[in-house]
C-alpha cells in the first residue's frame, strides 16, 4: 500500500510536486498570432502523408480482424461435426466441440454488428483516393496544374475525403435502437 510521506518531508514532496507542475505548464507552447501558428502547421503534403498512413493502420487493422473472424467462423463450423462423430472422449467430443461452437458464434456475431469488412473497404477506399490526390499534386496534374493554390486545394481535399469516411463510418456504428429494430425485424419473420 501507499505510505504517507513523513511530515518533516511533506513539504518538501509539495516543493517537487508544485516544481515538476510549473515545469510541465511552461513547457506547454501557445502560438502567439497567426503568423507564428501558421509556421507549426504542417506542409500539405506532410499532411496527406500522415492522413494516408492513418488510413493505411485502420484499414490494416479492420482486414486482419475481418479475416481472423471469418476463419475462426467457417473453421469452428466445419470442425465441429468431425469431432462429435469421430471424439470418443468427453474432451474430444463434448468439450472441444463445444468451444469450437462457441468461438465460431462469436466470431459471426462479430462481424455482423462490428462489420470490420466493411470499415476495410471503406478505409482502403479513403487510402487510394488520397494517395490519387497526393499524386496529381505531385506532380502537377489534372486540377492541380491550373489551380492558383495547389497546396490549399490539396488540404482541402484531404478534409474532405477525411470528412466524407467518417459520416460513411457513421451509420455503421451499432446503437440500441439499430439492434432492436433488427431484433424485432427477425422475430416477425419467423
Amino acid at each position: 500500500m501507499f505510505k504517507e510521506p513523513n511530515t518533516k518531508h511533506k513539504p518538501l514532496c509539495n516543493l517537487v510536486i508544485t516544481a515538476l507542475c510549473v515545469k510541465q505548464i511552461r513547457e506547454i507552447r501557445i502560438p502567439r498570432d497567426h503568423e507564428e501558428q501558421k509556421k507549426e502547421l504542417l506542409d500539405p503534403e506532410d499532411f496527406c502523408k500522415s492522413v494516408i498512413s492513418g488510413f493505411k493502420k485502420k484499414a490494416s487493422h479492420n482486414k486482419n480482424e475481418s479475416m481472423y473472424c471469418f476463419w475462426v467462423a467457417m473453421g469452428g463450423a466445419l470442425l465441429v461435426p468431425l469431432f462429435v462423430t469421430l471424439g470418443t472422449e468427453f474432451l474430444w467430443a463434448k468439450v472441444i466441440p463445444s468451444l469450437l461452437s462457441v468461438s465460431a458464434a462469436f466470431s459471426t456475431a462479430w462481424l455482423q454488428l462490428r462489420k470490420p469488412q466493411q470499415l476495410w473497404a471503406l478505409y482502403r477506399t479513403a487510402q487510394r483516393e488520397l494517395e490519387d490526390n497526393l499524386y496529381k499534386y505531385q506532380y502537377k496534374v489534372d486540377e492541380y496544374e491550373k489551380h492558383q493554390a495547389p497546396e490549399k486545394l490539396l488540404v482541402e481535399k484531404v478534409t474532405k475525403i477525411a470528412i466524407d469516411a467518417h459520416y460513411s463510418w457513421l451509420p455503421m456504428v451499432p446503437n440500441p435502437e439499430n439492434i432492436q429494430a433488427q431484433l424485432k425485424a427477425t422475430e416477425s419473420s419467423k
